[in-house]
Order: structure tokens, then C-alpha cells, then sequence
């Protein structure tokens, strides 16, 4: 009888004769249908603990409301802080900034114990009703779980953008059952262009995720509305109203949060692990406040009701105005605070809000359609997700699919042009990009641009390493130590008196040093400034004999940080992708 290793030879071998990017799509195949599963079955979790929490409490009403609801929401950011600290720090915030980082730094490693916390704590918070959005979730739950993945696989650390990209477009696209918006998210935000080597991948994975969704959950838009017949013009006159409303809405939201985020941060006395629940009581105490002023509870959870209601028009504007205030100040305090959740929901909501608050306001005095109405929410919901994320594709494209309605898409248009107008004069980067430089990380630092010429203007503290390892100790046994300790081929040496850098040795002149028993002969050290563009290291690297400079001044001689050849070819491989495919 043969052996398993017996049975299996031949499929390894008509295996390996498959070319290469043969077997990175089959890979990406197979994984992307356990991403469509896990993505569907985060979803459907949320639901069902939103509606066994909130919902449940909804229908008591009363002063148990109140004390119900700050149980869940308190309660539910509380565990999932633990459950964050416990599995995985990695796990904290939104998801989709973290996706970005790693994909550009860590070349799409994640590991699988990030996405089992992002899938638990996301899963208590949205369920237990913190005012946030299941899609940063699912970003890094789907990127996490195919890197990992790929990872068992026997791809390298080095080779994950591919699984990392595709995980995200899977795990978007069965979500919100919009696989063409996942695609164009993807491309748009994590890896910034559009012409990317990786679209292949991505596509595949993305499709597949949908119709997982398809087969679990049916082909249903998220958003279930009448059929809308042609607007009137009286709703094309009132949508760049509408629109502008919408992305002011929106960029205070991006400013809010950032000013809670930046204020979190400096509150030393205040515990990382109680912060998200202060976030989570401000929406307590503005959810409640909606909920006993309209008997609506879109401000906890994602709030998805409440947006097919004003889709609908069912909303009055005070009740809609009301739900956007309250939706705003609830979910700034959530993201700023650090909550388990995305921020693509929030923004639909308070774009929705505001304008169907338009939208009602102008009916007392104009006769808008029903049709008017759902187009002018609508166009609410696309300027308020472009004023905040500022991926105008993305956005109409998802607000398409969700909806299943062609007649909005020159309203998306309009909204879209006059929302990221006023956007941008009022805040230049995206919230993505402003959390970057808020944690001081420039966002050129971390995304690398696609344009080499750009990138070679790029600063040299973009990427060197600012804790460098040194030699003090040139005597035979310090010279074997270090030697033993480091596998580093070029150390600076400094006096161990002040500190000062006297030049570089090398690990072959500090092997014969050993040998023979003499001092070693030491290299003069190049120096550069870390503002000083790459451009310019480029050509020092190359008079420097052992591929190595030192930052800072180089009439103090004190260290700051190096930048070597493994540097430059580290940052290059960045920027290609040809071989993640």
C-alpha cells in the first residue's frame, strides 16, 4: 500500500509545472472563498448582536433604554479592549490604516491572530452598538486572514502584497455585495493607483467574495428602495446644496476626529485601555439623546435602518437633522477615542441625514418628488463619504451597487465634483492621511510614491534607521563579541568618551583584526543630512566603499542615524510589484 508521500508526488510535481502566476491566482482563488465566508459571517454576527442589544432594547423603551444601552456600548468597548491587548495590538482602531501600513511596509505581511481580534472586537463593538462601520473591519480581517494564509502556504513574508490586497477586496466585496467598489477602494486608498500590476489578483479575489455573498446572503442590494423614476428639476438644482452641506458635514467630522484623537493621546493620566469606552459613552449619551427626540436608533450601530428610511423619505427634516448632529458627535468621539470600527458607515449616515434634512426642509415649500427626495439623500451619502475619504471612484461605484439604481449616477457625479471642491480647500489630505502625520509618520514616509522621479526627491529619513548599532570596544574580545551579537556588515565606531563617530568598520577588517591580532583599520565615514533627498545619497553611497552613511552633522560627528545600500534596495522593492503577481 503507498504512503500519503507516494500519493501526493505526482499532484506536487504537475504542481510546480504550473507557472508561477498560475499558482498565485489559484492560491488567491482558494483563499479568497474562506475570506467571502469569514466576511459574511463577521457581518451577520454584527447584526445579530445589534439586534439582540440595541434592537431588543428598542422595543422596551423607557428608562431601561438608557440603562441598557450604556450596559452595551460601555460594556461592549470595554471587552473588546481586552480582547485587542490579549490577541493582538495590531487589532486597534479602524483597519484600514493598518492594512495600508503593512501592505507598504511589512510588503503585505499580517498575521492570523490579528484577524481572529479584529473579528472579535469589531464583532462586540458594532454589535454592542458603538457608533462606527463594519468595512475597516473587514479590510483588515480579510488582508489579515489571506497573508496569514498565504503564509501556511509557503509564500514568503516578502511576497504577500498580492494575498494582503486580495484579502481586503474579498472581504469588502461580500460585505456590502459590491464587488466592483472593492476593487476600486483597494486600488484607490491601500495601494494608491489604479494601474496597479496587482489588479488581477485583486479582481479575482473581489469576485469571488461577492458571489459568496451571493450564495449565503442572496443578490440583494444593502440598501432596498423603490425603483426611482427620472428627478424633477427642482432635485438637480438642489443637489449641489445638498452636496456642499454634506462635505461640510463631513470635514468637520475629519477635524473632530482628529482633535479628540490628538487630545486622547495627550491625557496621560488617562489609561490606552479606557479611552475607546469614553468613546463609546459618547455615543451613549448622544444616542440616547436621538433616540428620545425622534424614537430612532441609527446613531448606535451602523445605522443602516435609518438611511433606507430617509432613502425612502419617511424621515422628517427635523428627525433627519436631529440623527446627523448627534451621528456626528458620536462617532467623532468613537474614532478619536480609538474604537473598534470603520468609518465608511458614519459617513453614508451623515450624508444621508443632512441631506434628507435638505430634502424635507425644501419639500414644505417646493413640490419635490419622492424620487427628488431619494436622490437628494443619496447624493448626501456620496458628498459625505468623499469629504472624509476622498476616493470619488470608490464612492460612486459602492453607492451603485448598494443601491442597484442607474438613474442616480449623474447626481453621484455632481455630488462627487462638488464635494471634493469643498473638501479640499477646507482640509488638503484624506482622514487616513492626517492620522498619518498626527502619529508622526508623514504620509510619503509610508507610502512610497509610484513615480520614481518623485521618489527620488523623497527625503533619506523616509528610510533609514535611527537606532543603529555601534562599536565602542575595538580590543580583540570586544571585537568577538560583537561579531557574535550582530550579523550586520558595517558598524560605526564611537569613542566612548564623547561619543563622537572616528569611522566605520567593517566586519572582514574585523575578522582579520582577530586573526592577526592587531587593531583594525577603520574607514572614514560618510556623512548626509536626513532632509537631504535620496537623489543625493544615491551618489554618495556610491564613493562610499562599504555602501554605508551616517546622518547628521558631519562637524559634530554625532550619530543620529545610518542609511545604507540594503536601505535603498529595500525602499526601491517598495515602489514593484511585479513579482507579488
Amino acid at each position: 500500500m503507498k504512503g500519503l508521500p507516494d500519493l501526493f508526488a505526482p499532484l506536487q510535481q504537475r504542481w510546480q509545472q504550473v507557472p508561477a502566476e498560475g499558482r498565485a491566482m489559484i492560491i488567491v482563488g482558494v483563499l479568497a472563498t474562506g475570506v467571502g465566508f469569514i466576511a459574511v459571517g463577521f457581518h451577520s454576527i454584527v447584526e445579530r448582536l445589534h439586534h439582540y442589544t440595541i434592537g431588543a432594547l428598542h422595543t422596551v423603551g423607557g428608562v431601561w433604554f438608557a440603562l441598557g444601552s450604556l450596559a452595551c456600548v460601555v460594556g461592549a468597548s470595554l471587552l473588546a479592549t481586552f480582547i485587542i491587548h490579549r490577541i493582538s495590538p495590531a487589532a486597534g482602531g479602524g483597519g484600514v490604516l493598518s492594512t495600508k501600513r503593512a501592505f507598504w511596509r511589512d510588503f503585505g505581511y499580517l498575521e492570523a491572530r490579528t484577524a481572529v481580534a479584529k473579528f472579535l472586537a469589531s464583532a462586540v463593538t458594532l454589535g454592542g452598538g458603538v457608533s462606527l462601520g463594519p468595512e475597516g473591519p473587514a479590510v483588515q480581517i480579510g488582508s489579515s486572514a489571506m497573508s496569514a494564509a498565504a503564509g501556511a502556504a509557503g509564500i514568503a513574508k516578502q511576497k504577500r502584497r498580492l494575498y494582503c490586497a486580495g484579502g481586503a477586496a474579498a472581504a469588502l466585496a461580500a460585505v456590502f455585495n459590491a464587488p466592483l467598489a472593492a476593487i476600486a477602494f483597494v486600488l484607490e486608498e491601500v495601494i494608491g493607483d489604479l494601474s496597479s500590476k496587482l489588479i488581477g489578483g485583486i479582481l479575482l479575489a473581489s469576485v469571488i467574495g461577492a458571489l459568496i455573498a451571493h450564495a449565503v446572503i442572496g443578490p440583494q442590494p444593502a440598501f432596498q428602495i423603490a425603483s426611482l423614476r427620472d428627478p424633477t428639476w427642482l432635485g438637480v438644482a438642489l443637489c449641489p446644496i445638498v452636496a456642499v452641506i454634506a462635505s461640510l458635514g463631513g470635514v468637520a467630522f475629519q477635524k473632530c476626529s482628529l482633535a479628540v484623537r490628538g487630545r486622547m493621546r495627550s491625557l496621560r493620566r488617562l489609561p490606552a485601555w479606557s479611552r475607546p469606552a469614553v468613546g463609546a459613552l459618547g455615543t451613549w449619551v448622544f444616542g440616547c439623546a436621538a433616540f428620545y427626540l425622534t424614537g430612532r436608533i441609527g446613531v448606535f450601530g451602523i445605522g443602516y435602518a435609518d438611511v433606507t428610511a430617509a432613502i425612502g423619505g419617511e424621515l422628517i427634516w427635523t428627525t433627519a437633522l436631529v440623527l446627523a448632529l448627534a451621528k456626528l458627535a458620536a462617532t467623532f468621539l468613537a474614532v478619536g477615542s480609538g474604537g473598534c470600527g470603520g468609518i465608511f458607515a458614519p459617513s453614508f449616515f451623515l450624508g444621508a441625514m443632512f441631506g434628507g434634512a435638505v430634502a424635507g426642509l425644501a419639500g414644505l415649500f417646493l413640490p419635490l418628488t419622492g424620487s427628488d427626495v431619494s436622490m437628494l439623500v443619496i447624493s448626501g451619502m456620496c458628498a459625505g463619504f468623499v469629504a472624509v475619504i476622498r476616493t470619488p471612484i470608490t464612492c460612486i461605484l459602492l453607492i451603485f451597487e448598494v443601491t442597484h439604481q442607474f438613474v442616480i449616477v449623474p447626481f453621484l457625479l455632481v455630488a462627487t465634483v462638488v464635494s471634493h471642491v469643498v473638501s479640499r480647500r477646507l482640509a488638503k489630505e484624506d482622514l487616513y492621511e492626517c492620522m498619518l502625520r498626527q502619529d508622526g509618520e508623514p504620509p510619503h514616509h509610508v507610502l512610497p510614491p509610484h513615480d520614481f522621479r518623485k521618489w527620488r526627491e523623497m527625503p533619506v529619513g523616509a528610510l533609514a534607521t535611527f537606532r543603529p548599532v555601534s562599536a565602542t570596544d575595538l580590543s580583540i574580545d570586544g571585537l568577538k563579541n560583537l561579531l557574535a551579537a550582530q550579523r550586520h556588515q558595517c558598524f560605526p565606531v564611537q569613542t566612548p568618551a564623547d561619543g563622537r563617530i572616528i569611522g566605520l568598520l567593517t566586519r572582514a577588517e574585523a575578522g582579520h583584526a582577530i586573526a592577526t591580532g592587531r587593531a583594525p583599520n577603520l574607514e572614514p565615514a560618510l556623512w548626509i543630512d536626513a532632509e537631504k533627498n535620496l537623489a543625493h545619497a544615491q551618489h554618495l553611497l556610491i564613493e562610499s566603499p562599504s555602501g554605508f552613511l551616517c546622518l547628521g552633522d558631519a562637524g559634530e560627528k554625532r550619530l543620529a542615524g545610518v542609511f545604507t545600500l540594503h536601505d535603498l534596495l529595500r525602499g526601491q522593492e517598495a515602489l514593484l510589484d511585479d513579482d507579488e503577481t
